[in-house]
Order: structure tokens, then sequence, then C-alpha cells
């Protein structure tokens, strides 16, 4: 119980320190620890996920564009797909398949963010990108080992990525 504390308080100071249009995975690791996780981190609306995706989809689309490095992107995208993956899980009531499907249709969607034309937003995003999405895949990256142990992302997205970085 004690560590489950902890990390919840981990969760919420990380959302603190993140501007507000940067998504953070809440989520993903709430979903990679199985059934108490995902209860702890409750069940968001169908408008909630869609905010969530657009979130996503906008940072990491933009991190592209300002070419933050491909690798950090990449990595913060595979956080982002189990998050995403896991919230439209926990919002329709689904369990691990659903997640696993919600995983590689966000993984699809990264790969198309990769190499889609982008007009780079302003500099002061780029800057704020730039640090986001290193210290995303960072905060997330126990999350996706957890899940890939537990079944909840395949090992395949690891060659799609590296295909994506060459």
């Amino acid at each position: 119980m004690r560590r489950s504390c902890l990390i919840v308080l981990a969760v919420l100071a990380a959302c603190a320190t993140v501007p507000g249009d940067l998504p953070m995975p809440h989520y993903a690791d709430a979903a990679s620890r199985g059934a108490w996780g995902a209860l702890l981190a409750g069940r968001p609306t169908r408008t909630q996920v869609d905010e969530a995706t657009q979130r996503w989809t906008d940072a990491l689309g933009d991190s592209f564009a300002c070419r933050v490095p491909t690798r950090q992107v990449l990595d913060a995208g595979l956080v982002g797909a189990l998050d995403i993956g896991a919230m439209n899980a926990a919002s329709s009531g689904g369990g691990a398949s659903e997640v696993r499907a919600g995983v590689g249709r966000y993984v699809v969607q990264l790969a198309g963010l990769a190499i889609q034309h982008r007009d780079a937003p302003s500099p002061d995003r780029c800057e704020a990108l730039a640090k986001w999405a290193p210290r995303t895949a960072e905060a997330g990256r126990e999350a996706v080992q957890r899940a890939r142990r537990n079944g909840l992302m395949e090992n395949d997205y690891g060659m799609l990525m590296d295909l994506l970085v060459r």
C-alpha cells in the first residue's frame, strides 16, 4: 500500500511540472500494474480519452516537426500509445486485450506522425518539447517494460521504431 501511495504521489508531482498541453503518462503506469493500478487511475469519459489522444498526437507530431531526436520522440510515443490504450480500455471497462488493441492502433498513428511533414511550431514550444520528450520517455520507461512483460504491448513495436529512426 505504501508503494502504491508513493507511485500515485510521483505521478501527481510529474503532472505539476509539465505545461498544461503536454501530456504525461497517467494510465500507462496504472495499466502496467494490473487491475489494482487501473482501479486507482479511475474511469475516464470518452471526451477525456479523445482530449488526451489529441494532446499526445499534437505533442508527438510537433516534436517530430521541431526535430527533437527521433528516438526520444518514438520512446515518448510508445509511452503515449500505452497511456491511450489504457485510457480507452478504462473508459469502456475493457481488459488487457482492449489495452493491446488500443496500443496497436496508436502505434500505427505514431508511425504516420514520424513520416508526416508538418511546419515547426514556435521556438518556445519546440524548446518545451525538447525537454518533454526525453522526460516523458523516462517517466514511462518502466511502465512500458512492465506492460511488455505482462503482455499488454507487443515486442514487435521495437523493430518498427528502429526502422523509423533510420
